[in-house]
């Protein structure tokens, strides 16, 4: 017993000591703690509302447990919410280590056997991922609990004791509080298996031997304990159901219908190697290393159904590398669930398994037969080697999210929250970019209103639920999907009362300009706002669904009231609470501890070859995959390599990978690159590349290199040749000559026209409407027409500023029925020029794709698919048409000159070049092309860019496929309302280039130029 003692108080003392100091560098960049730090600020200012109104567009918190969020809340009264996270980590540490050694006592028997699972449970590579990497403390938090109520389980059925069946309850309800999931779960996976090892030791005890128990003999026991398993089973039932009550009313009210949100832990791991790392080998660890003894324990007689509930977890973690997963799951639970779940779990019920194996090997029987066998010697290195193991996973599990981050650099809020609360900025939502996880702690800083959130199960917009995208700040990441659903936000923000953009991540500026969005300022921190004119502010008075008081009230209460009843069933009113936690009081009660005798042979001997041919495979497979993945071992690894260096922006790498006979230096190199912009050099990101080699005579080599990006704006694939060397380091890239040559004129000067705007800034308290109240350039549409094609309805036309002020504008149109009602309405999105100079006119194309702004009326949007573009559906054929435009006062519009030739002109295609003559370099260049019939009426706009940056005083060469219009048809021409719009109409048809195309006899090219440098 004094050992005992010692190993549990050991592994408390180093779990806090290494846990207790880690969480202060990790927990807070990992990938659920600050959702947690959310939703307890909302309780700690709202702990009785259950309605929360920053995230979507509203959402009710009864989604989710609340009680590790309510802890937090409680502890943030005193010290913040930080300290109240961090401390709550520290107690789930504790009762993690605690719960272990509980679970292991009662499964083994043995004392120091659950003093050393506990001292290795500090060390679990899994326990370290959920925690340091993962964040899921309400997960921690339900599995400790549950292996605290796990002994209690073992007596009550054993023995039928009442103070173990209250216990037992009690825990029971603190867990289902804690984290749903893991009872309803820990039901079929722990308990279940306890049941039958409480069953199995009463059979023991009947019969004198485990050797005697028969199925007759377990059935009896069964007989016998009949009653207490079903009134544990219904009692069990009961506390699931009402503790949360009001989250299974919410499930039936508000169910999760949406497209399920792809998870690595559901990938083939052989072919997703990365997902396998994490999401297999990493929580498993060393217990690889040991499978065929743990599964030789666990199919032993008294542990049989835990065998059989760890066969089902391991196969359940290994995700999509199998198709067994899904069929047990079922196709809906296996899309919804994160099964790294189970791979936590399996790990978890196999701690004590290997603590036992670690103590027969250091100073048992398993020490003896294997001296005896191989030597001393041998036994030590092999110990060494398990330590060694031990500590490499230790450090690898803590250093991931280093080599991996999973968020981005940590960003300072205080000015974001500063520009929140000034000017009545909070009267609009806002929306975060490249934030990562940080947007939550953002949130929780700021009673400001998000159209984005980071609990995707609460989502119910359909622009939300309709994408694989879990949050709209780190849509670049889900490809043309994640862009899509983000542009919808974009397009017509006026619908969410969307003013404000955060960017922390440069990538999405081009689509923000051409949507529409203009850059505000650049805070102190580095985040860039972005905002859009004319969107109107929250109403005064916002929807929120019909609060129940009582419900309520309940959600504010029984969770805690659960702590408060988990305390009254473990009242030390005889023995105190640290012998409690140790087992001394339960230790006459449970399985005499084994002597751990008689361990046969072939089991070390299958044990380990499956160890050593285990480490020989992973040895094995690194270094394969190191001489055959080496960057210059071959011209296409080269290549890859390359690319994949110019695409993390590693230009000191990648310039390794070039030839040195060309006398290229580093600063040369870097100075090139810094010249070069453009969509492809900015803001691209490579998502696949296949080099096929040309030539290769040993010496030297020729390859061409097929790359697909993904920017922001559209997909690129381009085909590029490389001329490649081999020398002593390997192969090499022979570089690219670049033009030295300079511009003739070294100083330009230009004279602009520049305004300023004071916006809402007054010194008063009164509330102030300056900028409201200014004059709105007026803005005239003409030419416009109405047309359906392969994509659906589109609207087509012209608006003009006919003002004397530069305006920022918006174009949006309307589907009608027959008898004048509202089909559907949406804004033009890229294919419109959105700042306009005095006199300035610009073509456009509304389109109408699934989840447009639908009335009512209208049927249920279906699931986008970007790469795809899916045409409006509507209840009914719409019979009309209307256009609007708004224009606002635009002060930061940038002065580009360029200038547009047409070279060529073939049925194919359009060349020409792109000059400017301008003072500032056009980072992105958009062209508009309006496309004209035989009788030069305006019939289709479409939109080209540029994948190169157009530099100052310099040329850049252009060629545009001219597209299959043959499927356009025309539903209402254009029509001229007023003289002055057909005069704008005759003097734009005057411009016409002719170009006899499929659908199309004329077209008009229009350069919309972006600038990428800020003021």
């Amino acid at each position: 017993m004094k050992k005992t003692n010692k190993l549990l108080l050991l592994a408390l003392g180093v779990g806090l000591a290494f846990h207790g100091s880690a969480i202060f560098f990790t927990l807070e960049s990992t990938y659920d703690a600050l959702v947690h730090l959310f939703f307890a600020d909302h309780y700690q200012h709202s702990w009785f509302d259950a309605w929360e109104p920053r995230w979507y567009t509203g959402f009710t918190v009864q989604g989710y447990p609340p009680l590790v969020h309510q802890l937090i809340a409680l502890l943030a009264m005193a010290g913040g919410l930080k300290f109240g996270l961090f401390t709550v980590a520290i107690i789930a540490v504790l009762l993690f280590l605690t719960g272990v050694y509980r679970f292991s006592k009662m499964l083994t028997g043995s004392e120091v056997v659950a003093g050393s699972a506990a001292l290795l449970a500090v060390f679990s590579s899994a326990f370290i991922e959920t925690l340091h990497l993962f964040g899921q403390l309400p997960s921690i938090f339900g599995l400790s609990l549950l292996f605290h109520a796990l002994p209690e389980i073992y007596q009550w059925i054993l023995h039928g004791r009442m103070r173990y069946f209250w216990k037992t309850i009690a825990l029971i309800g603190v867990t289902v509080c804690s984290h749903h999931v893991t009872p309803i779960f820990g039901m079929v996976f722990f308990i279940f298996p306890t049941i039958a090892l409480a069953l199995m030791d009463g059979a023991t005890a009947i019969e004198g031997s485990l050797k005697k128990v028969t199925f007759k003999v377990f059935l009896g026991s069964f007989r016998i304990r009949f009653w207490r398993i079903v009134g544990f089973g219904l009692s069990t039932l009961a506390v699931i159901v009402t503790f949360i009550l009001p989250y299974w009313l919410n499930t039936k009210k508000n169910p999760i219908t949406q497209v399920p949100i792809p998870h690595g832990s559901r990938d083939n791991f052989l072919e997703v190697t990365s997902s396998g790392l994490v999401f297999f080998l990493v929580p498993w660890g060393i217990m690889l290393l040991i499978l065929p003894y743990l599964f030789y324990r666990f199919y032993s007689k008294r542990y049989l159904f835990f065998g059989l509930s760890l066969t089902l977890l391991t196969l359940l973690g290994t995700g999509g590398t199998t198709p067994l997963p899904r069929m047990i799951l079922g196709a809906s639970a296996f899309d919804i669930l994160t099964l790294d779940r189970f791979t936590l779990w399996a790990t978890m019920m196999c701690l004590p398994i290997t603590a036992e194996f670690c103590h027969r090997f250091l100073l048992g029987d398993i020490r003896k037969v294997w001296i005896a066998t191989f030597g001393k010697i041998y036994h030590r290195l092999v110990g060494g080697g398990l330590v060694l193991a031990i500590l490499f996973m230790v450090v690898f599990s803590m250093s991931l999210g280093y080599f991996r981050p999973s968020q981005p650099q940590k960003i300072k809020m205080l000015p974001i929250v500063n520009f929140l609360n000034q000017d009545q900025h909070d009267q609009w939502r806002y929306l975060t970019l490249g934030f990562g996880d940080q947007m939550a702690w953002l949130s929780a800083q700021t009673r400001a209103l998000t159209v984005d959130g980071n609990y995707h199960s609460a989502r119910r917009l359909p622009e939300l639920t309709t994408r694989a995208v879990e949050r709209l700040e780190n849509s670049k990441y889900r490809g043309l999907e994640g862009l899509g659903s983000l542009q919808q936000f974009l397009t017509v923000p006026e619908k969410f009362n969307l003013k404000f953009i955060f960017s922390n991540d440069k990538f999405y500026d081009p689509l923000l300009h051409f949507c529409g969005w203009k850059r505000l300022q650049l805070l102190e921190n580095g985040v860039m706002v972005w905002e859009r004119a004319g969107v109107p502010p929250l109403p005064a008075l916002r929807t929120r669904p019909p609060a129940n008081r009582l419900l309520n009230i309940w959600w504010g209460t029984v969770p805690m009231g659960s702590l408060v009843l988990a305390y009254l069933a473990f009242v030390p009113w005889k023995v105190p609470w640290v012998r409690r936690i140790a087992g001394k009081e339960a230790a006459a009660s449970l399985q005499p501890e084994s002597e751990y005798t008689g361990v046969q042979a072939p089991l070390l001997s299958i044990t380990q070859f499956w160890g050593w041919s285990l480490a020989l495979l992973f040895l094995g497979v690194y270094v394969v995959t190191f001489l055959v993945n080496h960057d210059q071992v071959s011209p296409e690894n080269t290549l890859e390599a390359y690319y994949d260096a110019l695409d993390f922006k590693e230009f000191e790498r990648s310039y390794g990978y070039l030839s040195d006979q060309e006398g290229l230096t580093l600063d040369q190199y870097l100075l090139q690159l810094s010249v070069g912009d453009g969509l492809l050099s900015s803001y691209a990101k490579l998502e696949s590349m296949h080099v096929e080699v040309l030539e290769n005579n040993g010496s030297s080599a020729r390859a061409r290199v097929r790359a697909k990006w993904i920017t922001p704006l559209e997909v690129f694939e381009k085909e590029i040749d490389h001329d490649l060397l081999y020398t002593k380091a390997g192969w090499v890239i022979v570089p690219k000559q670049i033009d030295p040559s300079l511009p003739p004129e070294q100083l330009l000067q230009r004279r602009e026209l520049t305004y300023y705007n004071h916006g809402r800034r007054r010194i008063t308290t009164e509330q102030t409407y300056h900028e409201d109240v200014l004059r709105q350039p007026r803005i005239q549409v003409f030419e416009t027409g109405w047309v359906v094609s392969d994509e659906g309805y589109s609207v087509v036309g012209w608006a003009r500023n006919d003002d004397a002020l530069p305006a920022a504008i918006q174009v949006g149109a309307q589907l009608r029925g027959k008898e004048g009602g509202v089909l559907a309405r949406y804004n033009a999105q890229q294919l419109l020029k959105h700042e306009l100079f005095p006199g300035e006119a610009t073509p456009f194309r509304v389109r109408f794709q699934e989840i447009a702004w639908i009335s009512s009326e209208a049927s249920k949007p279906v699931t986008f698919n970007p790469g795809e573009f899916q045409p409006l559906t509507l209840a009914e054929s719409p019979d009309e048409f209307a256009v609007a435009a708004i224009g606002n006062v635009e002060t930061s519009i940038a002065n580009t000159a360029l200038n547009l030739e047409v070279s060529h002109i073939t049925p194919e295609g359009i060349q020409g070049m792109i000059y400017n003559s301008g003072i500032r370099e056009a980072t992105v260049v958009q062209l508009l092309i309006s496309f004209y019939n035989q009788n030069r009426e305006l019939i289709w706009v479409d939109a080209h860019y540029m994948d190169a940056a157009v530099r100052v005083q310099r040329s850049q060469p252009f060629y545009y496929p001219l597209p299959d219009l043959g499927h356009v048809q025309s539903l209402a021409v254009p029509k001229h309302t007023s003289r002055e719009t057909d005069s704008a109409g005759k003097d734009l048809r005057s411009k016409l280039i002719p170009a006899k195309g499929k659908g199309f006899s004329y077209i008009h090219i229009k350069v919309n130029p972006y600038v990428g440098a800020f003021k």
